[in-house]
């Protein structure tokens, strides 16, 4: 049996085969269901599905690509795993969570037509890995590896202020600035330590 992430993306595919039970006002007719279907990879389909259901991270690249693809796939998206996955789910709740996705992504696709050059600069240096680890450490509190702390060090500390103020401007701004600063200091601090110990073990 496909787990819950994995049953996310068998929506994009179900669509094309659910749009007389689960079709929305907001989309104009079938041509545009398979265009959803067939454009959204089965990677951004996961991750969009666990960032409304699940509180999963979502990165940049699908959050364009998911701009992209149009609110009209979003909604259909949204509508069509509440039916067929979370029949349960509080749809008001859920329905504003995956509006919330939206506009956050919006700001990020807009983002990119404004960002510095220090923050390309620096955002280049983050792998899509490293990233998502810092990230969420710095907002729900998770562990970022050894190997992903070392790596933060070597972009320095300049950048990753950087990114810090950049993700909570665009990606997190309901969240108390002040406070993600603290937190994104302690995350330095934890990985700075970890960067001045021995090497670890290879699984970390």
């Amino acid at each position: 049996m496909a787990g819950p992430s994995r049953r996310h993306v068998l929506v994009i595919f179900l669509l094309q085969v659910t749009l007389n039970a689960f079709a929305t006002p907001t989309l104009e007719g079938p041509a545009n269901v398979k265009d959803c279907a067939r454009q959204f990879t089965e990677k951004c389909g996961i991750e969009v599905g666990n960032s409304i259901f699940s509180n999963g991270f979502l990165s940049d690249d699908c959050c364009r690509d998911l701009v992209k693809l149009g609110k009209p796939c979003h909604d259909t998206f949204l509508n069509t795993s509440l039916a067929a996955l979370h029949p349960s789910a509080n749809k008001a709740q859920t329905v504003a969570k995956g509006e919330k996705i939206w506009t956050e992504c919006v700001a990020i696709d807009n983002s990119d037509k404004h960002e510095t050059k220090p923050v390309k600069e620096c955002l280049e240096k983050f792998p899509p890995k490293c990233g998502e680890e810092i990230e969420k450490s710095v907002y729900q509190g998770t562990v970022v590896t050894d190997a992903c702390c070392r790596d933060l060090v070597s972009w320095g500390k300049s950048c990753h202020d950087i990114i810090a103020e950049r993700n909570h401007d665009v990606r997190h701004p309901s969240v108390n600035k002040a406070q993600a600063l603290a937190s994104s200091e302690k995350v330095w601090n934890l990985c700075a330590a970890i960067s001045r110990s021995p090497a670890s073990s290879p699984s970390n």
